[in-house]
């Protein structure tokens, strides 16, 4: 415990007081997986609904009272969202983790979700065709074009800047039979997405999206059989699979132009934070932050796709996953951080209100992430909607009793028989 830190019980907080630490996990709450100020009535309701006593920083009190950097976002309109980074302390440590001095760069949202939807389609398909000719080009003997390359992502890396909630609600139209072939795509969108929010800059952003575009290219090398193999595979099979990253950074080496960041993507991307990794094994602080960030979103986009010997896990599953292998498969802070760029309810998720109503999580909120934008499908009787109201739950937080709003549960992708897929904007 931090000697500046004091336990309080509940009923002694109040507004403007830095809570660092809780009674219960983060997870078990409608908190952020980190401390915060408290801004208002709403958050000491909540905390006293939640738990007994808390820690709190008096530093951070007067951190977060005097300096133009520390505070939470301010609250912008939904129609023109401006500030999606925050120098939070969170932030700061990962900083000092990842970076000295840590280079901040600040990404507004300068694009509605709907506008940019068409946009991040067309990214989307660019970085596809860019994965399809890759492929192409190996298959043939023929090296691949890193400007090609670059230039696939260029689209994808612009359109996440502006708004990274298209790109992100995009990754969840998974199809079972193209798993290999978008895996890649997706989990480049959630690099891009998560180094935005940690506030990289655009070079930084172009190595990371590239090297996780190309991080499974050593799996040409390897036979088709082996790869969609639905049963356990033997210890010699699955020492052939692991060898894909050695086989991987040998192409990537391959190419000219290609820098030692994307090659750490490449190299490092299954190695974990407990050293129970591969290829080398590396324990969580010498392995590279870009590899880092790959592994996790490797990781998660792979477990909530079909695979064909694993069903898809639901994002909401597979959030509290990832916080179950925090500081064992992946770094605490970044598993943290990730789950706050994403929301524990991500984009895409399907969920039932208090309300009784049925959405589907279109944005995320920037000051509170467990209070996102949702598209309402279905209304209290869990009849259709003729028209789909979208519900913000920092604007609109009262139903018509006056009660807070919430998210009541998420749901099994396919409940009431939505295909979340026909909502797509």
């Amino acid at each position: 415990m931090k000697q500046t830190e004091r336990k309080i019980s509940v009923e002694d907080l109040e507004i403007g007081m830095y809570v660092s630490r809780l009674d219960r996990p983060w997870v078990e709450t409608r908190f952020l997986f980190q401390g915060f100020r408290i801004s208002n009535d709403e958050d000491l309701q909540e905390l006293r609904k939640v738990c007994e006593y808390v820690f709190v920083d008096p530093e951070s009190d007067e951190a977060t009272a005097t300096s133009p950097a520390m505070p939470r976002a301010t609250r912008k309109p939904s129609h023109n969202p401006t500030v999606t980074v925050v120098h939070s302390r969170g932030y700061d440590k990962l900083g000092a983790v990842f970076r000295s001095p840590p280079a901040v760069e600040t990404w507004p949202v300068v694009s509605r979700i709907d506008k940019e939807m068409e946009p991040a389609r067309q990214s989307r398909s660019d970085s596809l065709d860019v994965v399809s000719s890759v492929i192409t080009d190996l298959k043939a003997g023929r090296k691949i074009a890193l400007a090609s390359v670059r230039d696939g992502v260029s689209g994808m890396i612009d359109s996440i800047i502006r708004n990274p909630a298209a790109f992100l609600w995009l990754t969840r139209l998974k199809n079972k039979d193209s798993y290999a072939y978008a895996h890649s795509v997706d989990a480049c969108g959630l690099a891009v997405a998560f180094g935005r929010y940690l506030g990289f800059s655009r070079a930084e952003l172009e190595n990371l999206a590239i090297g996780t575009l190309l991080f499974d290219i050593g799996k040409l090398q390897l036979p088709e059989s082996l790869l969609t193999k639905p049963g356990r595979l033997s210890e010699q099979e699955h020492k052939l699979i692991l060898r894909h990253v050695e086989f991987g950074v040998d192409i990537a080496r391959d190419i000219d132009g290609v820098n030692e960041e994307v090659l750490s993507v490449i190299a490092h991307h299954h190695e974990r934070h407990d050293g129970s990794g591969y290829p080398r094994g590396l324990p969580g602080h010498k392995i590279p932050v870009n590899g880092r960030i790959a592994a996790l979103v490797d990781c998660y986009d792979a477990i909530t796709s079909d695979r064909p010997y694993s069903p898809a896990m639901s994002t909401y599953d597979a959030i509290q996953a990832l916080y179950e292998w925090r500081d064992k498969d992946f770094q605490a802070d970044m598993v943290e951080q990730f789950i706050q760029c994403i929301g524990l309810y991500p984009t895409g998720t399907l969920v039932e209100m208090s309300t009784g109503e049925v959405g589907i999580v279109l944005e995320q909120n920037r000051v509170r992430r467990l209070r996102p934008q949702v598209m309402l499908l279905l209304d209290k009787d869990k009849y259709v909607y003729e028209m789909n109201p979208i519900l913000d739950l920092i604007e609109d937080p009262l139903d018509a009793q006056g009660r807070i709003i919430e998210i009541r549960q998420p749901l099994p992708a396919g409940s009431y028989g939505i295909n979340a897929g026909d909502y797509y904007l």
